[in-house]
């Protein structure tokens, strides 16, 4: 089974293929909560090339918000040229306020201290030591695993900029259909074994990763791992069936995972 994560300022969420395992850090009572929800079955397109990538990312609510905020600011500099000044001002006016809810936006996902870097180090080795064992896993298993992830999304951001540089020299057309164009390609060469094309693996997948040691991720604290190991075999037990029913009138919500939670992934 492939399990994935995403990591926010306080804490992580593990995917696995039913359920999804969140792992929540209360810094008031300076402690951690686990909690697990069931995922549901969507129609999907991931045998279509080009499309699977693009469904991926669209699925993805803050993905979706952030294409939101980026046609509000198209429209903000359309207005803003308008020969009105109260259209103009208008249009200023709605750039300010884009430009306000993604300020607000980062700072819910990241804060200002470092820790979510912390807790997508604890992800990454969390993920890396299942990976390898194929089972529930060892906190001292997960401190041999690396911290570094060629499946991360900040890989994939590599990916795109540079699949969307080469894009962007071809004449084709609208800007929106070249974005398009290079979310799909960039997924498709980022999942892409290293053996089908080692040129392009050899020269990018190495960029990613000095991004992933240097900015987006940091070795995790001893509670830090602790905690992401707990919440990935609570999932894996989740999996398996084998979770009592005591735990799983325990761990298990009926309601959905948190705004901020289900908007990173």
């Amino acid at each position: 089974m492939k399990i994935s994560g995403s990591s926010r300022k306080d804490g992580i969420t593990f995917y696995g293929e039913n359920y999804a395992a969140s792992v929540q850090y209360d810094k008031k009572r300076d402690s951690y909560s686990y909690e697990l929800y069931e995922r549901h079955a969507e129609k999907s397109v991931q045998n279509v090339p080009m499309l699977r990538g693009l469904e991926r990312l669209w699925n993805n609510q803050g993905v979706r918000g952030m294409l939101v905020l980026s046609a509000a600011e198209a429209v903000g500099w359309m207005l803003s040229k308008s020969r009105s000044k109260y259209v103009r001002a208008f249009g200023k006016g709605i750039i300010g306020v884009q430009y306000g809810l993604v300020a607000v936006l980062m700072y819910r996902i990241f804060g200002w201290d470092g820790e979510v870097r912390k807790f997508h180090g604890a992800e990454h080795k969390a993920i890396g030591a299942y990976e390898k064992r194929q089972g529930r896993i060892s906190v001292q298993e997960a401190e041999e695993a690396s911290r570094i992830s060629r499946r991360c999304g900040t890989n994939l951001l590599v990916y795109a900029a540079a699949t969307g540089t080469v894009i962007g020299i071809l004449p084709l057309g609208h800007g929106t259909f070249q974005q398009v164009l290079t979310m799909g390609a960039a997924y498709e060469l980022f999942r892409m074994p290293a053996e089908k094309c080692p040129a392009v693996k050899s020269v990018i997948d190495p960029i990613g990763d000095a991004l992933q040691r240097k900015v987006t991720t940091r070795e995790p604290s001893q509670r830090q791992l602790q905690a992401a190991c707990r919440g990935l075999n609570l999932l894996l037990e989740a999996e398996s069936g084998r979770l009592s029913e005591e735990d799983k009138k325990k761990y298990i919500k009926t309601e959905q995972r948190s705004w901020l939670d289900r908007l990173i992934g």
